[in-house]
């Protein structure tokens, strides 16, 4: 491994937050909040292109395209709010929380062009936010929060989130929250940053010393960085796509931001592979367990092997199931929706599959266009369908169909809010992919409010079930008239 400094900035205050924000053209700017209330803008040689006035009590920064159109936004923590200014100065995000944000971090975690946020708070609570501000999850940790990341681990396109916390430990959680792998890293983390290589993830941490270390996935201390006094605040990026050369961004006390090239040139022991291989094992077999128990019912976490009520081992969803949902889901959404903002998609699709659902919406679009599933092209954020060569003919309901769907759909309503999709074709008759393309529609459409979460459909908290019921019915008639 070399390491060389590229730059050292002398500042006029103490910068107490640096952001990175890698740019699709492979450029990236470096961005630092300071105690003189200034946002400064450098590139990644140190050279200083921008400067605006700014609060210093915005705790921490992220930059990055929250709506898919090419424009970033700042996003930052202000006491106990979420914060996201776009590009022209308005703010588009302003969520209170229950204790103050102390880090962030922003990227595109699901392929739809628009970044999620997470954000770590002074209770350790984590918090991961979809592009549309729907908590995607929430998860507390024992000890208090130095820093979060959002970083692919694993290499399959799906970021994780790494969180560090002060007593040196390091949480890598899936995308849905779910743990994945625990590591020690000394014994105190101040400062945190994740080295992204093509085959290799590093960690850099810093503690009140001036000296900062570099460790595998595995918690062996491989390399260190002599600073030239504590360091406050940490961000690292990539000069490309693929490289072996990383950048690390450091603020220091003596109001100094030093700026380095880490140069990879070894390739990842066999512990270390072994161990992504186990944390790639590990997030495929959480994805494919059941939410709720087989045999009694009871909903469970997909963390635990076994049923915390009845001791019964977790039913497993084949990974092809998952992918037949997110196809249908697509096909049924686009069959209504010929030009479709990738954002907006992902923001029907997440209501539609069973949880949790691992997924990058643009790898599968492709891989639908490429298999001839859809007829369609992606142009930019958008999803344009063409008309498909074979459209598939549904089955006309007669009037008596109409009619039993109805009154089953209200039978099966009463003194609950969900309503399962297979006793429904059972009891009336209707083919499932029927019901299924038309709840998905009816979703898509917002004509109703609710989640389909594999065969069960979830009513929205204020949803009417005789409001939702004739929705049902027109929509079905539409569909097969």
């Amino acid at each position: 491994m070399k390491i060389r400094e590229v730059a050292s900035v002398p500042t006029a205050s103490n910068i107490y937050s640096v952001y990175v924000r890698q740019r699709r053209d492979a450029s990236a700017q470096v961005f630092s909040l300071d105690y003189g209330d200034r946002l400064r803008v450098f590139d990644a040689k140190g050279t200083l292109t921008s400067t605006r006035k700014w609060s210093s009590k915005v705790r921490c920064i992220a930059v990055a395209d929250f709506e898919g159109e090419g424009q970033d936004s700042l996003v930052g923590g202000v006491g106990k709010k979420v914060l996201v200014v776009d590009h022209r100065g308005s703010t588009v995000w302003n969520i209170t929380l229950e204790s103050d944000v102390i880090a962030c971090d922003a990227r595109d975690i699901d392929g739809d062009d628009a970044a999620e946020v997470v954000v770590a708070l002074q209770n350790n609570r984590v918090i991961l936010y979809n592009d549309d501000k729907d908590a995607i999850f929430t998860r507390n940790v024992n000890e208090p929060i130095s820093d979060v990341w959002l970083e692919d681990i694993t290499n399959d396109t799906e970021l994780e989130i790494v969180i560090a916390e002060k007593t040196g430990k390091v949480t890598i959680l899936t995308a849905a929250g779910y743990f994945l792998r625990e590591l020690q890293l000394g014994n105190k983390i101040t400062v945190f940053a994740v080295l992204s290589f093509e085959d290799r993830k590093l960690f850099v941490t810093g503690d009140l010393s001036m000296t900062l270390r570099i460790w595998d996935i595995d918690g062996n201390e491989i390399a260190r960085i002599d600073e030239s006094d504590v360091p406050r605040a940490m961000a690292t990026g990539i000069p490309d796509e693929i490289s072996n050369i990383a950048y690390l961004v450091v603020s220091t006390k003596d109001n100094k931001l030093s700026f380095w090239e880490v140069e990879e040139s070894g390739k990842a022991s066999r512990s270390e592979r072994v161990i992504l291989q186990q944390i790639g094992s590990t997030k495929e077999i959480l994805y494919r367990r059941a939410v709720k128990c087989g045999n009694c019912g009871a909903p469970t976490s997909p963390e635990a092997p076994k049923c915390a009520s009845c001791g019964a081992p977790l039913q497993m969803i084949e990974e092809y199931v998952i992918e037949e949902y997110i196809q249908e889901s697509i096909d049924s959404i686009t069959s209504k929706h010929n030009q479709i903002k990738l954002k907006d998609l992902d923001r029907i699709l997440r209501k539609t599959l069973p949880r949790p659902a691992a997924y990058n919406l643009k790898r599968s679009l492709q891989a639908m266009i490429q298999s001839e599933d859809i007829d369609g092209h992606l142009d930019g954020n958008i999803f344009v369908r063409t008309e498909p060569k074979k459209r598939k003919k549904l089955v006309k309901l007669e009037e008596k169909d109409i009619r039993n769907v109805q009154a089953t759909v209200l039978n099966l309503l009463r003194g609950t809010d969900s309503v399962d999709v297979a006793r429904l074709e059972k009891e009336t008759g209707v083919d499932r992919s029927i019901l299924r393309r038309t709840l998905i529609i009816l979703l898509g459409e917002e004509t109703v409010q609710g989640t389909l979460e594999g065969d069960l459909f979830i009513l929205g908290e204020k949803m009417d079930a005789k409001y939702f019921a004739d929705k049902l019915i027109n929509e079905l008639k539409a569909q097969t008239g």
